[in-house]
C-alpha cells in the first residue's frame, strides 16, 4: 500500500510520555536531519512501500541525511533521485555541525522549509516557561527550568517536522529519566499554543506533572515541541 508523504496544514497537536530511557541525542544544532543504519543491510526501495523495487542497499552504521519520512520509510537522496528506506532500522542522530547552519552535510539534500536558528527563539522559549510555570504555580507545583540542552533537542525536533511537513514525536531519545514532550502544528504564537496544550489532557499531564524539572522548547514556522525531564 502506498504511503502519503502530506503536509498538515489544520491546528494538530501530540503527546507522549516515557519512563526511563538512556538513549541520549545530544543535539545543539537546529539545521538538516540526519541518522545512522541499524541493520547489516537496508534495502532501498523505489518508492514508499514494501513491494516496490530494490534500488541499492544501505551497510551498517552508514551515516544518512533525510528530508521527511511517514510512520515507515524515510525519504532520503540515493544516487541524485529521490528514495526510501524503512524507518525502524534509522537511528536518527544529529547532524554534522556547519559553519551555515541552513546548509545540510549532503548538498542534495536541502531542507523543504528554512531553518530557524535556535538563537531566534529565546523569547518563545521563555515565554513559554513563564507559561508552564504559571500554570503549574496554580497546582502547587515547582517551577520547571529551562534546559539548554533540552532546547536544542526540541528545536532539532521541531526543525525536522518542518523539513517533512508533518508531525512525528521523536521517540523520545534525549537524555533524562522520566521524561515527556508535547508537539504541536498550527499555532502562532506561544499563548495560543499552551491554550491548546493545556486544553488537551495529555498534554496538560506532561506540563502538570511532578515528576518533571527541566523544560525544552523549539519552534519553527508553526511547528512546535516541548521536551520534558526530571
Amino acid at each position: 500500500m502506498k504511503k502519503t508523504f502530506k503536509k498538515v496544514t489544520q491546528t494538530v497537536l501530540g503527546v507522549a510520555i516515557a519512563m526511563p530511557m538512556f538513549i541520549g541525542l545530544g543535539a545543539t544544532y537546529a539545521g538538516a536531519t540526519s541518522g545512522a543504519i541499524t541493520a547489516t543491510k537496508l534495502s532501498v526501495k523505489e518508492k514508499p512501500w514494501s513491494s516496490s523495487k530494490t534500488v541499492g542497499y544501505l551497510a551498517k552504521n552508514q551515516k544518512i541525511n533525510y528530508s521527511g519520512y511517514n510512520s515507515i520509510f524515510v525519504k532520503i537522496s540515493y544516487k541524485g533521485k529521490i528514495r526510501y528506506i524503512l524507518k525502524k532500522y534509522v537511528k536518527y542522530v544529529p547532524p554534522t555541525k556547519t559553519t551555515n547552519p541552513a546548509t545540510p552535510s549532503n548538498p542534495t539534500t536541502t531542507p523543504s522549509n528554512p531553518t530557524t536558528p535556535a538563537s531566534s527563539n529565546s523569547s518563545t522559549q521563555q515565554q513559554i516557561l513563564d507559561l508552564v510555570n504559571i500554570e503549574r504555580g496554580k497546582g502547587g507545583l515547582k517551577p520547571l527550568t529551562l534546559s539548554s540542552y533540552l532546547n536544542g533537542t526540541a528545536q532539532t525536533w521541531s526543525q525536522t517536522m518542518s523539513n517533512a511537513n508533518n508531525m512525528y514525536h521523536s521517540t523520545l531519545s534525549f537524555n533524562g529519566g522520566y521524561k515527556g514532550e508535547n508537539i504541536a502544528h498550527g499555532q502562532t504564537n506561544a499563548k495560543e499554543v499552551m491554550t491548546d496544550w493545556m486544553n488537551s489532557t495529555g498534554h496538560r499531564a506532561n506540563i502538570m506533572s511532578p515528576n518533571f524539572k527541566q523544560l525544552g522548547v523549539g519552534k519553527v514556522g508553526t511547528y512546535w515541541t516541548q521536551q520534558f525531564t526530571d
